[in-house]
C-alpha cells in the first residue's frame, strides 16, 4: 500500500489479512458479531479446547505439532536474514522517492528466502567448529520453518523505509537544513524502537488469549506450511517454479517503463486525443491531473494498492472512494471554483498563497524555524488545492468512521476478548509456548527508557526543537491508546492511525513550529506503530512456536540494520537524484518525485506552522472541514441499519473507512493506477477466483509476490545501472513529460467544462 500521511501511513505488506476469510460474509464483521446476546456463544467443550485453538480459523491453520530444538538464530538465518533487510531497506528507500511507490513484499522474501536456504543446506559444510568453548554449526541440519520464518521477521521490520526518514528528508530538501549523520541515524533508531520498549506490558492482553487471532498473522502461517510441507506432483508446476518464471518476465518487463519506455507507466489518452484542450490535459494526466481513461502498464502503478490480495469486497469500496471524488468531487469544486480552486493545481498536494503562487515559507519563517506573525500577516494565508483539502476533509472523517465503524460491528467481540484476557483458560498453543524462557519485563522496562533517554537528547540537542514535555506528551498518547486500538486490531484487522490526532494535539498545544510538531507526529505515532509491530510479531512467533528471547534479538537487529540502511540510501539518493528532488531539475520519465515528502512537508506547515486554529479556524475557509469529524462519526450507522433490517442483503460489506481511504488516494498518489489497478482487481479478484478458483487458491499471491518482487528489483537495478545514462530520448520518454500532457495549458482562469478543442 501507498503511504497515507493523513491517516495510515505504515500500513505493513500483509495487512490486508482477511484475504483468508474470503468469502464476502466472512469480512471480518458478519451477522453474528454484533448479537447482544452471544457472550457465551464462543465456548467451547473442554476436551476441544485441550486439542486445539477454541477459535475454528486458528484450529484449521496453526500447527499444535512443535519440535523444540529446531535450531533458529543459525548461520543461514543471519546472512539471509541480513540480506533481505538490507535489500528491502534500500527497495523501500528508492521507492519513497518515487511517483509510485510499491512496499517491499514479506511474501516475496518468503518465498524467494526457502530456495536460498535450502540451498545453503545442501551446500555449507556439516563440521561442527568450536570457539572458545561453544560449539556450533554453519550447517545444523535441514532448513527449517523456524529460521525461514525469523528471516521474514528480520525483513519485515527492517526492510521498510522508516517514518522518521520524512524529517530528515524535509529538513533537507525544504527546509535546506541537515541534522547530521548521527542525529539522523539516532533520530531513525529511537523512533523505531521506542515502542518496542512498551510491548512488554501489554503482551499478556494482546498475545496469550487465543480469542486475539491477529488474522493477518494466519496468512504468513499458511505460506510457512504450504513452502515446509510436501507438494504433490500431480497439482502442477511448483510455487518455487510458478515464481521463478514470473520474477524472470516481470524484472525483464519493467526495464521498459523505468527506463525505456517511461510512457507505459502513464498512457494519457486523453492528452494524446486532444493536445490542445486545457480540460483534456487536467483531466487525463496521470502525473498531475485526475486520470480519466488513463492506462498504466507499470506494475509499480497499478500494483501499489495491492489489487491481486486485497478482497474484492474491500477493492470495490476503496475504488468507489476514488472515483466519486476524482470524477465527481473533484470536477465540480473547480467548475464552482470553489476555493479559488481555479488558481491552482487540482491534483496537487503543494500549498500557495492567496495569489496562487507557492507558497514561500522563507518569508514567514524565523532563524530558527519558527513563524513569524507579523511576517505571516503581511504575506498571505495559505491555501492548498481543492482536491487535497477535501482529503484533508475525508481524513477526519476517515477517523471518527473507524472508530464509529468498529464500535458497532466489534463492541461485543472486542468486550469478550477483553474479559478472555484477564480470565481466559489457557489454549494449547500457550501451553506448548512455556518449553520457551519468555522476555524479561525488564528487558522491555530498559530498552524503553534508553530509548526515551536519547530520544529526549535528540530532539533537545539536533535542529528538531521539540522540547521534552512535548516528546514525553507524544509517548504518552501512544501509551493510552495503543491498548484499545491493539485490540481492535487483533480482532479485526482494522488499524486507526495516530496521524491526525497527535497532529492535532501538538498544532494546538505548540502552534508556530513546523519541525518540532512533525517530530511529536513521528514520535507519537511510531511509538504505538512499532509496539503493535512486536506484538503482531510475537503472535506469529506465538504460532510458530519460536523462542520468545530469539524473536525479540531477531525484532531488534533488523529494526537497527534497516535504520542504517534508510539513512545510507537517502543520502545516495540525495546524491545522485538530488537536484530533481531540489526542484532544481525535472524529470522527464515524471517517477522521480519527493511526492511523499512534500505532503510531508503540507503537514508541517497546516498543522505546524501556522496551527490548526488558523488553518481550519472560524475565519478560514476550510473550517467547513471540521464537520467532517461529525459526518465519519454518523456515516456507517444508517448501513448498519440496513443490515439488521436486510441481513442478507449484503449491506455489512459498505466499509466506509475503506471508501474514505479511497477518497484521499490521490493526491497522496498519482492518478494513473485508477483505471488499470480496477481492471486487474476485477480479473483476479471476481472473474479468476469466481471461474478458476483452483488456480486462483494455488498462484494468485505467488504471482503477486513475483510482480511486486521483480519490479523492486529491476527499479534498484535501473537506479543503480543507468542513473547517470539516460536512454536515447525518442516517442517513449518524450521531453519535458513522457505522458505527453501539456500542464501548462491548465492556466488559471474559468475553462469551459469541454472536451472540444
Amino acid at each position: 500500500m501507498p503511504r497515507f500521511d493523513q491517516y495510515d501511513d505504515k500500513q505493513r505488506p500483509d495487512s490486508y489479512g482477511q484475504q483468508d476469510f474470503y468469502d464476502e460474509d466472512l469480512d471480518g464483521h458478519g451477522p453474528d458479531d454484533d448479537d447482544d446476546d452471544d457472550d457465551d456463544d464462543s465456548d467451547e467443550d473442554d476436551d476441544e479446547d485441550e486439542e486445539n485453538s477454541p477459535i475454528e480459523i486458528v484450529a484449521a491453520t496453526v500447527s499444535t505439532f512443535d519440535d523444540p530444538t529446531l535450531p533458529c538464530l543459525t548461520f543461514r538465518f543471519w546472512v539471509i536474514g541480513t540480506f533481505f533487510t538490507v535489500l528491502g531497506a534500500g527497495v523501500s528507500q528508492v521507492f519513497y522517492f518515487r511517483s509510485n511507490s510499491v512496499i517491499f513484499s514479506v511474501f516475496f522474501v518468503q518465498l524467494m528466502s526457502y530456495p536460498i536456504g535450502v540451498l545453503m543446506a545442501m551446500a555449507l559444510p556439516r563440521r561442527q567448529f568450536n570457539l572458545f568453548g561453544w560449539r556450533f554449526s554453519l550447517n545444523p541440519g535441514p532448513f527449517n520453518m523456524k529460521e525461514h520464518m525469523l528471516v521474514g521477521v528480520a525483513a519485515n521490520t527492517g526492510g521498510t523505509a522508516a517514518y522518521a526518514i520524512d524529517i530528515i528528508a524535509l529538513e533537507r530538501i525544504y527546509y535546506r537544513t541537515d541534522i547530521g549523520a548521527v542525529g539522523a541515524i539516532l533520530l531513525l533508531i529511537t523512533t523505531q524502537c521506542i515502542g518496542y520498549g512498551m510491548a512488554g506490558f501489554v503482551r499478556r492482553f494482546l498475545v496469550t488469549p487465543a480469542n486475539m487471532i491477529w488474522p493477518s498473522n494466519l496468512v504468513q502461517v499458511a505460506l510457512y506450511n504450504t513452502l515446509h510441507g510436501a507438494e504433490p506432483s500431480h497439482q502442477g508446476m511448483k510455487r518455487q517454479t510458478f515464481f521463478m518464471i514470473a520474477f524472470v518476465a516481470v524484472f525483464l518487463y519493467q526495464l521498459l517503463p523505468f527506463y525505456v519506455a517511461p510512457v507505459l507507466s502513464s498512457m494519457a489518452i486523453l492528452c494524446w486525443i486532444l493536445p490542445k484542450s486545457p480540460v483534456a490535459q487536467m483531466l487525463g494526466s496521470g502525473y498531475n491531473g485526475l486520470g480519466l481513461f488513463n492506462f498504466s502498464f507499470d506494475w509499480a502503478a497499478v500494483g501499489s494498492f495491492g489489487p491481486l490480495y486485497t478482497p474484492w469486497w474491500a477493492q470495490l469500496n476503496f475504488f468507489a472512494g476514488v472515483v466519486i471524488t476524482l470524477y465527481g468531487v473533484a470536477p465540480a469544486l473547480y467548475y464552482t471554483n470553489t476555493w479559488d480552486a481555479q488558481l491552482y493545481n487540482l491534483a496537487s498536494a503543494d500549498q500557495y498563497d492567496e495569489d496562487g503562487n507557492e507558497f514561500d515559507m522563507s518569508r514567514i519563517l524565523n532563524d530558527d524555524y519558527t513563524v513569524n506573525v507579523p511576517k505571516l500577516e503581511a504575506y498571505s494565508e495559505l491555501r492548498m488545492s481543492p482536491l487535497f483539502a477535501f482529503t484533508y476533509g475525508t481524513s477526519f472523517l476517515t477517523l471518527t468512521a473507524t472508530l464509529t465503524h468498529v464500535f458497532l460491528y466489534y463492541r461485543h467481540s472486542i468486550y469478550r476478548q477483553f474479559r478472555a484476557s484477564r480470565a481466559e483458560k489457557e489454549d494449547i498453543h500457550t501451553r506448548m509456548m512455556r518449553a520457551y524462557p519468555n522476555v524479561p519485563t525488564s528487558w522491555y522496562a530498559g530498552l524503553f527508557v534508553s530509548m526515551l533517554v536519547v530520544s529526549i537528547i535528540v530532539c533537545e540537542v539536533y535542529p528538531i526543537k521539540l522540547p521534552w514535555w512535548g516528546l514525553l506528551l507524544a509517548v504518552f498518547v501512544a501509551f493510552v491508546l495503543t491498548l484499545p486500538i491493539g485490540i481492535i486490531q487483533a480482532i479485526s484487522n482494522n488499524r486507526i492511525g495516530l496521524n491526525v490526532i497527535t497532529e492535532l494535539i501538538c498544532g494546538y498545544i505548540y502552534p508556530g513550529h513546523p519541525i518540532p510538531n512533525v517530530a511529536f507526529k513521528v514520535y507519537g505515532y511510531m511509538t504505538m506503530f512499532q509496539c503493535l509491530l512486536l506484538v503482531e510479531d510475537m503472535k506469529l512467533g506465538h504460532y510458530m512456536k519460536i523462542p520468545p528471547r530469539k524473536l525479540f534479538v531477531v525484532q531488534i537487529w533488523g529494526t537497527v540494520v534497516g535504520a542504517l540502511v534508510n539513512y545510507g540510501v537517502l543520502a545516495w539518493v540525495m546524491e545522485v537524484k538530488g537536484k530533481v528532488l531540489l526542484g532544481e531539475e525535472i524529470d522527464p520519465s515524471g517517477q522521480w518525485d519527493p511526492r511523499n515528502t512534500r505532503i510531508f512537508y503540507a503537514a508541517s506547515i497546516i498543522w505546524g506552522a501556522l496551527g490548526p486554529a488558523r488553518t481550519f479556524g472560524p475565519n478560514s475557509p476550510y473550517s467547513v472541514l471540521l464537520w467532517f469529524f461529525l459526518i465519519g462519526l454518523v456515516l456507517p450507522v444508517p448501513f448498519y441499519l440496513l443490515h439488521k433490517r436486510f441481513p442478507n442483503g449484503k449491506w455489512h460489506l459498505v466499509n466506509i473507512p475503506i471508501f474514505a481511504i479511497g477518497t484521499f488516494a490521490v493526491p497522496q498518489s498519482p492518478s494513473n493506477f485508477v483505471f488499470s489497478g480496477f481492471i486487474v482487481s476485477f480479473v483476479f479478484q471476481y472473474f479468476l477466483y469466481r471461474r478458476h478458483h483452483g488456480w486462483w487458491k494455488r498462484y494468485n499471491y505467488v504471482l503477486s509476490a513475483s510482480l511486486d518482487a521483480g519490479t523492486q528489483v529491476a527499479a534498484m537495478f535501473v537506479f543503480a545501472a543507468f542513473a547517470n545514462a539516460p536512454f536515447p530520448e525518442w516517442i517513449g520518454n518524450a521531453s519535458p513529460s513522457a505522458e505527453m500532457c501539456d500542464m501548462s495549458l491548465v492556466i488559471p482562469q474559468p475553462v469551459p467544462f469541454t472536451l472540444d478543442d
